[in-house]
């Protein structure tokens, strides 16, 4: 029987909370986009926040379990620099490099957006999907579960979630779009 309060368990399961507090941010942030979200653009706002900050903090234990892991032990410099550890050193890198882009996103939305005005925040903000495809690939890819299709499925709801909002954001940006095209168009014609 496994011991479900080992590290290397605690390790596991830190790593698929991770992955769900930063898909569920994510999923919030890309529902608060959506102009038919207006009225619930607060309460989404403090759920995509919530999220975020648990999703992080869930990534510093991962990151505390597998640096204080023996079976598998990694440096702080193998965790905190990337491509440096001895396991899976560019898989690794991916979930090393998510990290600093979700901090540097959650940190400047939380702390310097004032600061940076909105059209520089923006662009800084637009690096968590890049964090969250790293994330993915990093988990997929270096997970000891991943190839069980219990954790599949997990994965697969996930960025099926993702693609459809994305998707959805697409049409709802293209539609805005075209609604205020034709208002130019018609407030020219008078």
């Amino acid at each position: 029987m496994i011991d479900f309060f080992s590290v290397w368990s605690l390790i596991r399961a830190s790593g698929f909370l991770a992955y769900f507090f930063m898909t569920l941010s994510l999923a919030f942030g890309l529902l608060n986009s959506l102009s038919i979200m207006k009225k619930k653009k607060a309460v989404l706002l403090i759920y995509h926040q919530t999220s975020s900050w648990f999703g992080l903090l869930t990534i510093v234990f991962h990151m505390t379990l597998i640096w204080k892991d023996t079976y598998v032990p990694y440096s702080l410099t193998e965790l905190f620099i990337p491509f440096f550890a001895k396991n899976a050193p560019f898989l690794s890198a991916f979930g090393t490099i998510a990290f600093y882009l979700f901090l540097l996103v959650i940190g400047t939305s939380d702390f310097f957006i004032t600061k940076l005005g909105r059209e520089r925040w923006k662009k800084i903000h637009m690096a968590v999907i890049p964090a969250w495809v790293m994330m993915v690939v990093h988990g997929l890819a270096i997970g000891t579960d991943s190839s069980k299709s219990w954790a599949l499925s997990i994965y697969a709801a996930g960025i099926i979630l993702i693609i459809v909002l994305v998707l959805f954001r697409f049409v709802d940006s293209l539609l805005l779009r075209q609604s205020s095209q034709a208002n130019k168009n018609n407030k020219s014609k008078i």
